[in-house]
């Protein structure tokens, strides 16, 4: 995760936050660690009402990357601490290449980059004086020696009054933003029971609780079980339909530790009576413009950029790590001192009675708070068979799409037997309710669309070069386990076979 947040610092970094679904084999003990940025303590409920689009230091969360990454440690950690930064401290200081998915980035974030000499100062080429381009080495110096230090001196010296964290707290101050030491001393992790679906052919998901998606992904996975048609059109509409459910309920959801009133939705989108209740009002011959028809009174806020990381190990354990800073580069400003670049996670809590483009006024239960974590699309998981071995480790990057993204996948894995390079690579179906229009990847076959169109749905075509969820996985019904990168994004797929001298 290290190295991921030097090579795609446009999606995650140690000025961001992450969320692990953790498995232990020998003890079958599955548990889910929250390491995800929290608002400040000096955040108000209206205090970006009536401000878009905006970046900088005051819309960073805490940062937590790196204290939840030492958690890890601590509970399941076989090198020493040291270690684990020596090869991220190296690529800082010999140089980072370019890939095409961060120039374009780089390229797309330009004004952005070039206004902020934080970031300017590391992203643009002083040899061409334009952002990298895929090929071209930069380096990252100053986050290489930040590195050094939390290295040899552990989480404390950003967490506990160190000198990293006083020297990230000056900057943040001096670019407008509002967290402070004590906000970093206050900082903890959640570890949490993961939530649990059934699949069929007695496969069971295991995935992250609130504020993460976990339970929209619980419940898609639930409605969809008794759903399955030999006809694919008919099979995608469902699929449509219940998106377009989970989604109406994702609106009433929120940091259930501030938030009591969605302890009551929550139970029920992983409940599967909920699910066969929901099933009846899914019809196979239409639907429906009115979002209440879907359980939705208020609209949702997108979020955005995410890495994510899958790895399972020969003894069976296994780990699905998502990483975020929210937004291309999180709040577009980077702490000269230590090199971190923040997140603009606060980006993603609803404003009190503003309404969206569409009309809809934002939910309330995703309003900011002191301490509170804003509603987030990740949802790592890991599925089991019912030999408690690890069947499926899956996550991904992308927003809204990340989870009817990792939903089709599981389906299309699990239910519709494909292999898993298809099952992650085929064209993909979205939709969040509001717009009321299904996204469709190129790949989707005509007469899919035409099926869906004549039922009365509206159908978005996507461009190939429009950005999708991107997944990475690992499937292991076979003999062999089969990693799988999507072909939507930039990634790598690795199988380390162990010796004896190892």
């Amino acid at each position: 995760m290290l190295c991921e947040g030097v090579v795609l610092p446009h999606s995650m970094g140690l000025g961001g936050g992450f969320t692990a679904t953790i498995y232990t084999k020998k003890t079958g003990h599955m548990e889910v660690l929250t390491a995800l940025e929290t608002a400040p303590a000096a955040v108000t409920e209206d205090m970006f009402v009536g401000q878009e689009n905006i970046n900088g230091a005051i819309t960073s969360g805490v940062p937590s990357a790196v204290y939840g990454y030492w958690k890890l440690h601590q509970k399941y950690g076989k090198l020493p601490w040291e270690r684990l930064f020596e090869p991220t401290i190296e690529i800082c200081r010999r140089g980072i290449l370019v890939s095409r998915h961060l120039a374009g980035a780089l390229a797309h974030n330009e004004e952005h980059i070039r206004n902020e000499i934080s970031m300017s100062e590391v992203f643009i080429n002083p040899a061409t004086n334009d952002p990298y381009k895929e090929g071209e080495i930069m380096y990252r110096h100053v986050l290489a020696n930040t590195l050094e230090i939390v290295a040899i001196e552990g989480p404390e010296v950003i967490y506990r009054g160190g000198r990293i964290g006083r020297m990230l707290i000056e900057d943040i101050k001096a670019t407008g933003g509002i967290i402070t030491e004590h906000d970093l001393k206050d900082y903890d992790v959640r570890w949490e029971k993961p939530l649990r679906a059934r699949i069929n052919n007695g496969h069971e998901l295991f995935t992250s609780p609130l504020p993460s998606s976990g339970a929209v992904l619980a419940f898609i996975l639930n409605v969809m079980e008794s759903m399955y048609v030999s006809s694919r059109d008919k099979y995608w509409h469902r699929l449509i339909e219940t998106y377009k459910h989970a989604f109406g309920y994702r609106t009433k959801l929120g940091d259930i530790h501030f938030e009591p009133s969605v302890r009551e939705i929550y139970k029920n989108l992983i409940n599967p009576k909920f699910a066969a209740k929901i099933r009846k009002l899914i019809l196979d011959d239409r639907t429906f413009e009115d979002i209440s028809y879907y359980g939705a009174n208020y609209s949702n806020v997108e979020d955005h950029g995410t890495a994510h990381i899958s790895v399972l190990a020969p003894n069976g354990d296994a780990i699905s790590v998502t990483s975020t800073i929210n937004g291309p580069f999180g709040a577009k400003v980077r702490s000269r001192q230590t090199g971190i670049i923040l997140n603009n996670e606060m980006d993603n809590f609803s404003k009190p009675d503003v309404m969206s483009a569409f009309n809809i006024p934002a939910s309330p239960a995703n309003n900011i708070k002191p301490g509170k974590r804003p509603m987030s699309s990740i949802c790592p998981s890991i599925v089991l068979d019912d030999g408690g071995n690890v069947a499926l480790v899956v996550g991904g990057a992308g927003a809204f799409k990340i989870t009817t993204s990792v939903a089709q996948a599981i389906l299309h894995y699990f239910v519709l037997r494909e292999p898993i390079q298809e099952a992650v690579n085929s064209g993909r179906l979205h939709h969040h309710l509001v717009p009321m229009v299904i996204d469709a990847e190129p790949e989707v076959p005509k007469h899919t669309i035409n099926y869906l169109l004549n039922l009365g749905h509206k159908v978005n075509i996507l461009t190939k070069d429009t950005a999708f969820s991107a997944l990475t996985a690992i499937g292991y019904m076979e003999d062999e386990p089969e990693p799988v990168c999507d072909h939507r994004r930039i990634g790598s797929a690795v199988v380390v076979e162990l010796t004896n001298d190892n």
